[in-house]
């Protein structure tokens, strides 16, 4: 028997077949061949009972009195993110920066021409924004109108720069990156838009034609007055270092240092947005994908730097757990930066590395 905030809880040793969402185990339920199947307090879930069925549990240790999982809203004196002045600001010059990107884009399209001091306006208008400490938390919360093209171009100019700076590169280098972020997928105005906005898998010979956006790019903005590593990153951006990517097969010391970087942004704002293909997943689902499946594919030196640091920059965000409980992100493994240290509403510290069945859910 347990005294929990002054009431009696009652622990009950039940057999799997009677467990229920909203139970709460009263202990750390551990496999017979000594797998860590959940820590002490989780409140069940539909997942965690197959879990128990998958590793063919026989029984648990349960409180008596089922817990149905909380979901505390935010309190008044702290509305949250999207409803924040800054953020509607911020919100307001997003929206007018892809506007003002599309127009730009049909403009560079009707003439064959690229104006560059319009793109550099564009870029001097948001580049001061890469300083806001609450950029990342902005961006995987921002909602476009877009298809999806010119607020990605957006993102990915920012998160270019952003990285840059990580890099410790030059100024010129910075503006450079800003500049090809905004035009790296500026070939996929040429694309057919049935195909570039199809919902489901693409067929082999669909797949062939998104892929031509690289080079119809770089046919764009090849005698456009600009530096040259920014023609090469809307060409080479979809290179890999092991020689698998496009167009042309490269491997890692014949792509360019821009195309590297816009590689790794793309891929990350890919994933964080919402596409034809997929609905948007969380930043720390990007970072687990960028780092379980692309170190030695993209450049490796730079995907330690980008993953690391934004990992950091959602230190303090409200996020919910697969648990049903609402967390604080609070600690950056510098080995695992997508598996933070978080600290629940009911002050319980979890080390989402060694408890790696609690997920992150979503961000508040």
């Amino acid at each position: 028997m347990l005294i929990e905030r002054g009431t009696i809880m009652i622990e009950l040793k039940v057999s799997v077949s009677e467990v229920q969402e909203g139970m709460k185990a009263s202990k750390d339920v551990v496999s017979e061949e000594g797998i860590f199947l959940m820590p002490k307090d989780t409140v069940i879930s539909k997942n965690h009972i197959l879990k128990l069925q998958l590793y063919q549990m026989s029984h648990i240790t349960i409180y008596e009195k089922p817990i149905e999982p909380i979901y505390v809203a935010p309190k008044e004196d702290k509305p949250s993110v999207t409803q924040t002045s800054e953020f509607k600001n911020f919100s307001s010059k997003y929206a007018a920066g892809v506007n003002a990107i599309e127009k730009e884009f049909s403009t560079m399209v009707q003439l064959g021409k690229v104006d560059s001091e319009s793109l550099s306006s564009i870029v001097d208008e948001f580049i001061h924004e890469t300083s806001n400490n609450h950029l990342f938390s902005y961006l995987c919360r921002i909602q476009s109108n877009d298809d999806g093209t010119f607020s990605h171009c957006m993102n990915v100019s920012i998160l270019a720069t952003i990285l840059g700076k990580w890099l410790h590169l030059d100024q010129d280098s910075i503006m450079n990156l800003s500049v090809a972020g905004l035009l790296h997928d500026i070939g996929k105005t040429q694309l057919d838009p049935k195909i570039l906005n199809k919902k489901g898998v693409l067929t082999k010979d669909e797949f062939e034609h998104i892929k031509t956006h690289t080079t119809l790019g770089y046919k764009l903005v090849a005698d456009a007055p600009l530096d040259d590593g920014i023609k090469q990153a809307v060409l080479m951006h979809h290179e890999k270092m092991n020689g698998t990517g496009y167009p042309l097969n490269l491997t890692w010391n014949k792509i360019h240092m821009y195309a590297k970087i816009i590689s790794i942004v793309d891929i990350y704002d890919a994933i964080t947005s919402d596409r034809p293909y997929h609905e948007r997943f969380h930043p720390f689902t990007a970072i687990k994908i960028l780092e379980e499946e692309y170190y030695g594919v993209l450049e490796t030196d730079y995907l330690y730097v980008f993953l690391e640091n934004i990992a950091h920059n959602f230190l303090g965000n409200d996020i919910l757990l697969s648990t049903g409980e609402e967390a604080k992100i609070i600690f950056i493994n510098p080995q695992s930066p997508s598996h933070p240290m978080v600290q629940t509403k009911s002050s319980k510290f979890i080390d989402l590395l060694s408890y790696d069945f609690i997920t992150i859910d979503k961000f508040l």
